[in-house]
């Protein structure tokens, strides 16, 4: 009885291997090995987009914040030099006063 169900299960085993063999695409037989690696060829682009989609944000957030602190750069700047102007003191030279 023992050798009747080692049998068996060789045949079943058998078959599932013959059935992962056949597997086929409209080009003909797979290879289980190549439909592994279209898959992880497949995920590597798909991963490769992503981390362009989100380098591309990165840049444009990094070139958004650049423009603000330039922005406020020059305000800075501006109000630094009206500050001065308004601090130094100012000679006023003729008049009636002698």
């Amino acid at each position: 009885m023992r050798t009747n169900e080692s049998h068996e299960n060789i045949v079943v085993l058998s078959d599932i291997r013959r059935e992962k063999q056949n597997a086929s695409s409209h080009f003909g037989p797979l290879n289980p090995a190549s439909t592994t690696l279209l898959a992880q060829e497949t995920h590597r682009a798909y991963q490769e987009a992503r981390l362009t989609e989100l380098l591309n944000s990165l840049e444009s957030a990094v070139d958004n914040l650049n423009f603000k602190s330039f922005t406020v750069y020059d305000t800075f700047n501006t109000a630094i030099a009206d500050l001065r102007a308004a601090l130094l003191p100012t000679t006023e030279e003729g008049g009636t006063d002698e």
